[in-house]
């Protein structure tokens, strides 16, 4: 009998809620083993496209959207692929302009890159933050 924690079923539905191509994207860089737990867009500006973070049990996934010029045919970006593991240190980073507009960045430091994701909810980049600690300390107590 599988048991599945009640949020489990609000993450999935947010999942389903996602472009086909980003979840299609999702799957084929994920494991079959891995659960998607969070998933969210970031991004939000005038300047830059929104970018689909997907945190699963394994690693954290930011996937954009591009498209080809003149042609209009759009392509999926592997932004990020972070694998939690490795994530030394967790960062959360509010400008003025993040603190007006209730946004946050995160900073992933992995060895010597930092990998950023920009412009998120400040709710929703608190609660990743949050999990991605979570599940770096489940897996370092497995690896043990």
């Amino acid at each position: 009998m599988l048991l599945f924690h009640p949020s489990y079923f609000d993450v999935m539905a947010e999942f389903q809620q996602l472009p086909e191509h980003i979840r299609k994207a999702v799957i084929e860089h994920t494991s079959p083993d891995e659960q998607v737990r969070m998933c969210f867009v970031a991004g939000l500006s005038m300047f830059s496209s929104k970018d689909y973070v997907i945190i699963t049990s394994k690693r954290v996934l930011v996937i954009d959207e591009r498209y080809l010029g003149y042609l209009g045919k759009s392509y999926v970006n592997i932004k990020e692929n972070v694998p939690i593991e490795e994530i030394v240190s967790i960062e959360i980073i509010k400008s003025f302009t993040n603190k007006i507009l209730g946004q946050a960045s995160m900073g992933l430091q992995v060895d010597r890159y930092k990998y950023l994701i920009n412009n998120g909810g400040s709710g929703e980049i608190k609660k990743a933050a949050k999990l991605i600690g979570e599940i770096k300390q489940t897996l370092s107590q497995e690896a043990k």
